[in-house]
């Protein structure tokens, strides 16, 4: 098992927060593994606007969740794309990135 720190936009970090939705589609450069915990952070900035020159700042919120699934190569995912079904097992509107990689 393999743990997996996952930079996550607002808009979709709110849909897993609110446990709407329950996968991932990730390009596959980490070879998640069923089991694998994600830990899912909420960026205050979204990807485009940090490509645009914005920090990379979190909101605090975490969503913490093991793989159940992965499909790979089906549903029209470009290659080294897959989909990760994940079971969310605890939240934490706390938490510290920094700290946690010390």
């Amino acid at each position: 098992m393999n743990r997996h720190i996952l930079k996550t936009d607002k808009d979709v970090f709110d849909l897993s927060w609110n446990e709407d939705k329950l996968y991932e589609i990730r390009f596959d450069d980490r070879n998640f593994q069923i089991g694998d915990e994600l830990f899912f952070v909420e960026t205050v900035y979204t990807g485009e606007e940090m490509k645009a020159g914005k920090p990379l700042e979190y909101t605090g919120r975490l969503i913490c969740a093991t793989v159940t699934h992965k499909l790979k190569g089906v549903y029209g995912l470009k290659d080294n794309w897959c989909i990760l079904g994940c079971f969310p097992k605890y939240v934490d509107t706390a938490f510290d990135i920094e700290d946690s990689e010390k």
